[in-house]
């Protein structure tokens, strides 16, 4: 690579470089401006965990946008996978295993349905995501019963999520970052990720290219349950008594998340890495607002305005002619007009 090439990809605007310089100025902001002890240990055991589980459930969500749906089932997934901890398990150490099992079926055929109706079927995929989350809260009741058989998830669940490694950092985060690695290649060096992506950012090509696009696609609606059932069992497992709400705050969190990582909501190519950095920065600005004590309605409004931000902002990354065309014409339109020649 010659130096003209090495300049060109440094002018290259890319989402990862615009991510990256928000996250670290909204750490500085945060640590110096904010809550002035954002890296104590003791914040950090409180932030970390939370912040890892929308980590992982943005990176399924990012899946499902890379084929250009929104998948609106992921509170509801989340939640049933702290009631099947809860009601498999009954909150004994010996019924751990058997509930992660339980789970992880559940998820894959969340995951499967919604493929399949959305790939298979051609359906809207905020139709069928929608309808399918009601399907689970409506089962979740069923399956719950009025009360269930405990309360608590198992003790070795509950400790592993909540403990720490150093200086505050815990497991929780731990296995987010190894779940953005994993992500990353699975996407760019295995043979299944590169058709996988292919499948997503350009159908027609890849059905072209003789590449099972929509079983591919199908296989992103899988992968992305999966991940919710993974945040919603680090969930369970760091809040200790899941409920009905477990799932509620990741549905437009995971959204943005993806949106701030560059992806564009009509499909297209994702990045693992950007989407944990797009989660890294709408967590600490939820954060930052609530040390500032602002309501749940107003950091919700906070979070509408980001999304439509970060929207705004990836359209003009990814489409600079057409956003220098705009302008120009925007330009050409304010021109003061000459006057015409007397007859």
């Amino acid at each position: 690579m010659n130096r003209r090439d090495v300049l060109a990809q440094l002018r290259t605007v890319t989402p990862l470089k615009v991510i990256g310089p928000g996250v670290i100025l909204i750490l500085i902001f945060s640590e110096m401006v904010i809550s002035g002890g954002l890296l104590a240990q003791s914040t950090l055991s409180t932030v970390l965990p939370p912040l890892s589980i929308l980590i992982i459930i943005a990176i399924g969500q990012s899946f499902v946008v890379g084929t250009g749906g929104i998948d609106l089932s992921v509170p509801a997934t989340v939640t049933l996978t702290g009631v099947i901890i809860l009601k498999a398990s009954e909150g004994k150490n010996s019924g751990l295993l058997e509930a992660l099992i339980i789970c992880a079926v559940a998820c894959i055929l969340i995951g499967l349905i919604n493929g399949i109706l959305v790939e298979g079927l051609r359906l809207n995929p905020l139709v069928v995501t929608l309808a399918t989350g009601q399907l689970i809260l409506g089962f979740m009741r069923l399956y719950g019963g009025e009360i269930l058989p405990a309360s608590n998830v198992p003790p070795q669940l509950a400790h592993w999520a909540s403990d720490t490694i150093v200086a505050g950092v815990s497991y929780l985060f731990l296995i987010a970052i190894v779940f953005t690695l994993v992500g990353t290649v699975f996407l760019h060096r295995f043979v299944q990720g590169r058709r996988l992506v292919a499948s997503s950012a350009a159908e027609r090509s890849a059905f072209l290219a003789g590449l099972s696009a929509r079983r591919y696609r199908i296989l992103a609606y899988v992968i992305a349950a999966l991940s919710y059932g993974l945040g919603g069992v680090l969930a369970s497992g760091e809040v200790g008594t899941p409920d009905l709400t477990l799932g509620d705050p990741y549905l437009l969190l995971s959204i943005v998340a993806v949106v701030l990582g560059g992806a564009a909501l009509s499909g297209g190519r994702v990045s693992p890495v950007a989407t944990m950095l797009g989660a890294v920065f709408i967590y600490l600005l939820d954060y930052d607002l609530r040390v500032k004590g602002l309501s749940g309605g107003l950091r919700e409004m906070v979070q509408g305005a980001v999304l439509v931000l970060g929207l705004t902002l990836a359209f003009v990354i990814q489409n600079p002619p057409r956003v220098r065309g705009l302008l120009a014409r925007l330009r050409g339109s304010k021109a003061p007009q000459e006057p015409s020649a007397a007859a």
